[in-house]
């Protein structure tokens, strides 16, 4: 790059080919694979995002995580979380903010001012995901978007998500009080909340958007070893959250692992829209997995950042994962000019409602429909249609197959000749003509 850049320099000068690659490396925002510093965005001053050069591997795009500072944390200690890792591993693009209004020992002011959509950091943290989302440049799914913090982090990611469930598709808070408690709740103590007062009190903040909470997941943690803020808070957010969902905790836990060192047990909630984790070994600190350091960042147990990328586009609710129905074995038959045209269809998630039959005459060179058949597949998933009598040429035969979800599958086709083959012809020539120039002919 920095050759390109010299080069750009001395050929400013004139207008060449040179100087339109170069006008068109520097028109477009490059981000890929690194982390932007300090960034002005969606009402904070300072964000640190890293976008990755992967993509997720459902939807469209990029994920979004917004990851959320705990008390007298810089932002700055994120850089040394292998937040990058996750990223890369789940294309997800990360956004570490620095608080705006921040309370107490520079936290995140959970426990002071409205809880609404147009109040404080909660309208900060919407906008910034707005932002990111409708960036074109970062090429973000809207539909996942998730937001993440420690500590009063934690609580503060867990309001944002009541307050905007339709922005937030998933939500993780790790080592944080719950849901409309007190900062004294935050140290050592812990104050019940009842599921019942979490629902009210999420749904509340939710107002008019609290239906999207039926495709909405969480995920929960909290360190063993924990002494700050006290570990009652794991069970009682996910138990809230649960409530919230209207799901059951399921029996057994199981551990994870990134190495024989670095693990969690976790436990699951039916439909996976819960799943709470127990990080072994852990104090209050994020979770970075293997040659994470910073302060209230530790090494000790899993990547839940890596965690929080597998498990969220596993279990996204509102991404879109029905491809539609297969079509296979498309073949094409000539039968007295008639073409009868077999094949399979099969939707892997459900049934195959009906299978569209298109056939396009290919004369003059240019697709023209000449015929449309709506046909069943039967017990054993194949499907067949006869056309009616075509002139002899070369077709194209396009099908495809809806399912008992709506889904149409991608079209598979052929090309076919009805007729024999036409008699071999000897080129014609026409438009013909001729210039001199000197003793040079142009023909």
């Amino acid at each position: 790059m920095q050759k390109v850049t010299q080069l750009c320099k001395r050929k400013s000068a004139s207008f060449t080919p040179l100087a339109v690659l170069c006008a068109a490396i520097f028109s477009q925002p490059s981000f890929a694979g690194s982390w932007q510093q300090n960034v002005s965005i969606g009402g904070f001053n300072n964000v640190h995002i890293y976008t990755p050069d992967t993509q997720s591997s459902i939807g469209n795009g990029h994920s979004l995580m917004l990851v959320l500072h705990g008390c007298v944390q810089p932002i700055n200690n994120y850089l040394t979380a292998n937040l990058e890792d996750a990223a890369e591993a789940h294309g997800m693009v990360i956004a570490v903010p620095d608080a705006m209004n921040k309370a107490g020992y520079s936290c995140w002011s959970y426990w002071q001012g409205a809880i609404n959509r147009s109040s404080g950091d909660y309208k900060n943290l919407i906008n910034l995901a707005n932002a990111l989302s409708s960036d074109a440049a970062r090429n973000i799914d809207p539909k996942q978007v998730y937001i993440a913090g420690l500590s009063s982090g934690a609580a503060m990611a867990a309001q944002t998500a009541c307050v905007a469930p339709d922005v937030f598709a998933g939500v993780a808070p790790s080592a944080g009080p719950t849901i409309g408690t007190s900062s004294s709740g935050a140290i050592s103590t812990c104050e019940t909340v009842s599921e019942n007062t979490f629902v009210s009190r999420c749904e509340s903040y939710a107002g008019n958007y609290k239906d999207h909470f039926a495709t909405q997941i969480a995920v929960i943690g909290h360190g063993t070893a924990d002494t700050t803020v006290n570990t009652c808070y794991n069970q009682q957010n996910a138990d809230g959250f649960a409530a919230l969902y209207g799901v059951n905790q399921l029996s057994g836990t199981t551990t994870i692992s990134d190495d024989a060192t670095r693990t969690a047990e976790q436990s699951l909630w039916q439909d996976n829209r819960v799943a709470m984790l127990w990080f072994n070994n852990l104090d209050h600190s994020w979770s970075g997995g293997q040659g994470a350091s910073g302060d209230y960042v530790a090494a000790n147990s899993i990547n839940f950042a890596t965690y929080l990328g597998e498990y969220f586009a596993a279990n996204n609710k509102r991404v879109d994962r029905n491809a539609g129905p297969e079509i296979s074995n498309l073949t094409a038959t000539d039968s007295n000019n008639q073409l009868t045209i077999t094949g399979s269809a099969i939707d892997p998630e459900g049934s195959v409602t009906n299978v569209d039959i298109n056939v396009y005459s290919l004369a003059g060179g240019a697709a023209s429909l000449i015929e449309s058949l709506n046909v069943q597949v039967d017990a054993n998933n194949t499907f067949s249609g006869v056309t009616s009598a075509l002139s002899d040429g070369l077709y194209e035969v396009r099908v495809s197959a809806t399912d008992n979800e709506a889904k149409q599958g991608d079209e598979a086709n052929l090309t076919v000749r009805v007729g024999p083959e036409p008699a071999a012809t000897a080129p014609l020539l026409s438009d013909t003509a001729a210039s001199v120039n000197g003793q040079c002919a142009t023909v």
